[in-house]
């Protein structure tokens, strides 16, 4: 199932360098034993705590990018009081460590209410399969529909201070 819920297909040193990409989608939810795992839905990337790290220490050198924080719960069982502290502990480090990185966001995906209340605020437009229509086909193979529409949103642009599209690459 990882077609349907990968959104890019280049790291992300070459999501800032090669394509200009500034803002980052980083998605978070916690196992039983409170350790960060990075995923999208039910997909999990095979990432680690350290990996995250490193790419987040490569951003923060860089000092002009944001990260848009998710809190990857969207079940009654992984949405709880201890994985909201989790949450919350684990935004607080990353601000801490990384203190070039405008973090933001910090809602969950159970109920989309806010678990960590972010001092950066933008104005931000999501052009991507799972949030613009047609919805059926496109839904399930992100990459399609960045194949199609891709050039005619970045084309358009925004008037939002962030973009958010898949597959930046194409």
């Amino acid at each position: 199932m990882g077609f349907t819920a990968r959104c890019q297909e280049c790291s992300i040193k070459d999501q800032y360098n090669i394509y200009g990409v500034r803002c980052f989608d980083l998605r978070v939810k916690f196992d039983e034993d409170d350790n960060p795992i990075f995923s999208h839905n039910m997909f999990i990337y095979d990432c680690s705590k350290e990996d995250i790290m490193n790419d987040l220490s490569y951003l923060d050198e860089k000092g002009d990018c944001c990260v848009r924080i998710l809190h990857e719960a969207r079940r009654e069982s992984e949405y709880n009081e201890r994985t909201v502290d989790d949450f919350v502990n684990f935004v607080i480090e990353l601000q801490c460590k990384f203190t070039n990185i405008k973090f933001w966001c910090g809602k969950n995906l159970y109920n989309w209410e806010t678990d960590y209340e972010f001092p950066y605020k933008p104005s931000c437009e999501e052009k991507y399969a799972s949030v613009c229509p047609p919805k059926i086909i496109d839904d399930w193979y992100p990459k399609m529909f960045a194949k199609r529409h891709n050039k005619e949103i970045k084309e358009k642009g925004t008037d939002c201070d962030i973009l958010l599209i898949d597959f930046v690459d194409l």
